[in-house]
């Protein structure tokens, strides 16, 4: 389970990526990083995000990736949807 810090670390450059290459447009940031189209962020594709933001490092970024798919997963699916990413950062925003 990721820290307090983490967690706030992760928030701060997400958000830094999203508001800096796509306007913070969160759905704009999601189809982007759903690279297949299937709907839902797997890991590979997080993997991207978390690199683009500036998570980690080519040796950790696995590791953050997951403790992220573990957190924000919900329904196990191995992947990320769309619902479960935006109640994430609607979470940390309120």
């Amino acid at each position: 389970m990721a820290s307090e810090q983490q967690k706030q670390e992760i928030d701060d450059k997400v958000t830094t990526l999203v508001r800096g290459r796509f306007g913070g447009d969160y759905r704009a940031a999601f189809v982007h990083y759903d690279a297949d189209a299937s709907g839902a962020i797997d890991k590979d594709e997080l993997k991207a995000l978390l690199s683009d933001a500036g998570i980690g490092s080519a040796l950790t970024r696995w590791a953050w990736a997951n403790g992220i798919m573990g957190e924000v997963d919900r329904d196990g699916d191995g992947a990320i949807s769309w619902t479960e990413f935006e109640a994430v950062f609607r979470a940390n925003k309120s």
